[in-house]
């Protein structure tokens, strides 16, 4: 039976907020929309700190690329934005702001990001310091890359599970973790004495504290998938999807219906909660997830009408996931539309073990 499979990262939430007497989330909608799920089945995806927060690129690894370990990412979202090919390892350096949360420095996205007449201004600085590391600065649209023959030999957390938290030991792992550390001196050194930060502070603006390299990799085919369609926001998730066998007009950002694709199984990254999950700003969180399932429900309507007869919802947390598969298909026997359907235990669908 075809599946339409939804995962939502951040989903999972800490029991001490469940239980919250100030928590004031909905879940009426995911209830009705998982009536009948069977068991829970729950995977701890996340065995090394490197990775902690990023349970769903590890499922999504795993699932689309059908491989174990870091994931892949850099490489991908290069070649699937339409970069030039390339035979080196690649890394995308992200923009960093660092802010305090309580007493606490974090890094964060900026708001602004750099400019092309900033980039312009950094880029022989930046050049000059990569290439000290065996780096060569690449520029694809918009974004910044690193890309050297010889791999770096460092396991970085991706960015997306390191924003809005503290830079700690925790956070790289291998060999080479010193010399991303002495990288990211100089890198800061170049930025706080740079004329685009005097800009950026005299206009009010947040300022380019640092760079964040991640997701080193090397572009190479994948095993083929048995996947028809791919939907997520984040472009390296369709380079992985197109290297296992997907048509690029397959692999989409999340939108009000399916890409066209013969019948089979489909898969959706339904993300609007995972930003408000990492920065614990559960009101926003709250806010956003009726949002979050009246795209699922929708989404799922359309799968069911493609002869999709299995709805799977994958809850992922900072290490682990909850999935549960609930059957839409025919009836499987005279009596069974006069059986009461199970309900989902929300509490054991969505608390997350303490971290």
């Amino acid at each position: 039976m075809n599946a339409a499979y939804f995962l939502i990262p951040g989903l999972r939430l800490p029991p001490e907020v469940l239980s919250s007497a100030s928590f004031s989330a909905d879940f009426a909608a995911l209830s009705d929309l998982a009536q009948g799920a069977e068991d829970i089945i729950e995977q701890t995806l996340v065995q090394d700190p490197v990775l902690n927060g990023a349970a769903h690129l590890v499922w999504l690894w795993q699932v689309i690329a059908k491989s174990r370990g870091m994931p892949e990412t850099a490489a991908f979202e290069w070649e699937a934005d339409g970069g030039p090919a390339m035979g080196a390892q690649t890394w995308r350096l992200h923009s960093v702001h660092e802010t305090l949360l309580g007493h606490e420095k974090i890094l964060c996205s900026p708001k602004e990001e750099l400019t092309a007449a900033e980039r312009d201004t950094l880029h022989d600085e930046v050049l000059a310091c990569v290439r000290e590391f065996g780096f060569q600065l690449q520029q694809w649209a918009d974004r910044w890359y690193l890309t050297r023959n010889k791999d770096w030999q460092v396991l970085v957390r991706p960015w997306c599970a390191q924003e809005f938290h503290p830079f700690t030991e925790a956070s790289l792992q291998g060999p080479d973790a010193e010399s991303f550390k002495s990288l990211d001196r100089k890198l800061r050194a170049i930025l706080k004495k740079s004329a685009v930060n005097q800009k950026r502070l005299s206009e009010g603006l947040e300022t380019i504290d640092a760079f964040w390299p991640d997701g080193g990799s090397r572009r190479h085919l994948l095993k083929p998938s048995t996947l028809r369609a791919v939907m997520a926001n984040d472009s390296f998730v369709w380079g992985w999807a197109q290297n296992a066998g997907l048509l690029n007009f397959r692999t989409t950002a999340v939108k009000n219906d399916w890409p066209e694709a013969p019948e089979g199984d489909l898969l959706a990254v339904i993300d609007d909660l995972y930003v408000p999950y990492r920065e614990k700003n559960w009101s926003l969180w709250a806010q956003k997830l009726p949002g979050a399932i009246a795209s699922i429900s929708h989404l799922w309507n359309l799968a069911h009408a493609r002869r999709c007869g299995r709805l799977v919802l994958i809850a992922s947390g900072a290490k682990d996931t909850h999935t549960v598969v609930i059957e839409k298909g025919a009836a499987k026997g005279l009596f069974s539309r006069f059986k009461k359907k199970k309900a989902l235990n929300v509490e054991s669908f969505l608390g997350e073990v303490a971290q």
